[in-house]
């Protein structure tokens, strides 16, 4: 059906290394040797728009040496050359049709493709003696009113924003403010080169408590599957699809050119922030008062972060009204006020903000600049999902305290993400992602984060990666049956196609990628 043999001649990027994805190696045998004619006419079909380029070195340069012996027909085409063997073509898709053409190109040749739509972060571009698919031109973003998802009579219309891979994240979000709407996606400022992959790639987001995650609010897809159809993908069409593009990896089942996603009504938010004196008595007591609360808070519908330096709290459901809010949290900033005795909790601030794209332009949102994770490439990062069964359990709580606590001499810093979407029901009683069931039952992710200096020797990398591993060894004890969230995990992740998806899951997802 979606036409597994062109995964044999395709080279995925998706965030992960390519040991992750879904236990297939898309590393092509051999590359063809193609007529000067046949690139040409290729070209002329796409108006053009196939370029030529030089492969990068950095980070890539590691996956580069996969393809490095693979060359294109040398004898007086421009793809390459024995004098410039780094030489690579990219597409500059315009639409859906370019897409199309390209699949159905490399499908007929054997060209070894990338898809590059969704992953800027972890590995740039291009690979040498290969063909990479760019987005960065289909900018489009659409408010529709009244969208009904193909073919599903049982689901009501909704308000929905529809948008490109190319999409800046800003000029969705400015659309959302616009339009007086709310759209759920990643809570970071929408600088001009985020683009829309944030939607699909970090789908935690400070109103994931209360709305579910980026993903969950999926209404369709509009995908290229590797034959070269475009199909139309939702709850009532392709459902082998639906519950894998939905965290099993949107460009692990062709490539994604068009995501619809609801719009909420514009939604106030009430913001509540506590700093403290960093030290490791002073960590411990803030996570105690937080542990004390988390499954509270997460079913109030309260996201945020925590690090060392202190909290931050955000919710949209009082409308604003910072005395409800207060009322909601009286019990944690009872415990934080238990433990400024001698001064610890430097300040504490309560903001509202009108709706989220005010909040994230406001200056108060500089706070979350220091929460915000860094770079996988440039960061070792290790996490674990926290689920409710721990916070259940007073001596579990305790040692989850020093779970976090005790490693942190090992790692250079450490987070705790509240942003997931914890007792999240969708209105059709089913959420069908294909994310480890964790990732629902789990009002906390922490993480363990070390940093990469530039020359490091690769020993010294290694010892890095190494340390966030093992710092996260006491979490993964504690929590028997959780998982990770694959877009942040360690690299080295035991068991990662349980720990990613589940075991249910893993199993759908290759029975959709067979198809």
């Amino acid at each position: 059906m979606h036409g597994a043999s062109f995964f044999s001649t395709v080279v995925q990027i998706i965030g992960l290394p390519q040991w992750l994805s879904l236990g297939f190696d898309h590393r092509p045998a051999a590359v063809p040797v193609l007529a000067q004619d046949a690139w040409a006419h290729f070209n002329s079909s796409l108006g053009g728009r196939l370029h030529l380029s030089t492969a990068t070195s950095g980070p890539c340069s590691v996956k580069a040496e996969l393809l490095k012996n693979f060359s294109f027909d040398t004898s007086g085409a421009e793809m390459a050359s024995q004098d410039q063997p780094e030489r690579a073509a990219f597409v500059e898709a315009h639409d859906t049709a370019d897409i199309v053409k390209t699949f159905r190109f490399v499908n007929q040749t054997g060209v070894p493709l990338i898809l590059n739509n969704l992953d800027t972060e972890f590995c740039s571009f291009p690979f040498p003696n290969s063909l990479t698919v760019l987005t960065e031109s289909m900018t489009n973003v659409d408010y529709i009113r009244s969208f009904k998802p193909r073919q599903c009579s049982t689901i009501p219309s909704n308000p929905s924003i529809s948008f490109s891979p190319g999409a800046s994240l800003k000029k969705i979000y400015s659309l959302a403010e616009q339009k007086g709407v709310t759209v759920v996606g990643p809570s970071i400022r929408a600088g001009s080169t985020e683009s829309a992959a944030s939607f699909l790639q970090d789908t935690t987001s400070v109103l994931a408590p209360a709305f579910g995650s980026a993903i969950d609010n999926v209404l369709e897809f509009e995908v290229v599957t590797p034959e070269g159809e475009v199909r139309i993908v939702n709850s009532c069409l392709e459902p082998d699809l639906w519950h894998a593009l939905r965290g099993g990896g949107v460009n692990n089942f062709g490539l994604v050119t068009r995501v619809t996603v609801k719009a909420h009504p514009r939604t106030p938010l009430t913001v509540f922030s506590a700093s403290i004196k960093p030290s490791q008595s002073n960590v411990q007591r803030m996570l105690s008062a937080m542990s004390q609360n988390a499954l509270d808070l997460a079913k109030a519908g309260w996201g945020g972060y925590a690090s060392a330096s202190g909290i931050l709290l955000v919710n949209p459901r009082f409308g604003g009204n910072v005395e409800k809010a207060v009322d909601s949290l009286f019990p944690l900033k009872t415990l934080l006020q238990n433990m400024d005795v001698d001064g610890q909790v430097v300040e504490e601030k309560w903001t509202s903000f009108e709706s989220y794209g005010s909040w994230l332009e406001s200056d108060e949102y500089k706070v979350v600049e220091s929460f915000i994770l860094p770079p996988s490439t440039d960061h070792p990062i290790s996490s674990r999902l926290i689920t409710d069964s721990l916070f259940d359990d007073a001596y579990g709580k305790e040692d989850l305290v020093k779970a976090i606590v005790t490693p942190i001499q090992q790692v250079d810093s450490w987070l705790i993400s509240f942003n997931l979407p914890y007792g999240y029901q969708p209105r059709e009683g089913k959420i069908g992602t294909s994310f480890t069931p964790a990732f629902y039952r789990s009002p906390w992710m922490v993480y363990f984060v070390s940093s990469l200096q530039p020359g490091m020797k690769k020993e010294d990398r290694l010892i890095k990666y190494s340390a966030v591993a093992k710092a996260n060894n006491f979490l993964r004890y504690l929590t028997p049956g959780s998982g990770v969230y694959s877009e942040q995990a360690d690299l080295s992740e035991p068991n990662h196609e349980d720990a990613f998806w589940g075991a249910d899951n893993y199993k759908s997802l290759l029975a959709a990628k067979r198809k």
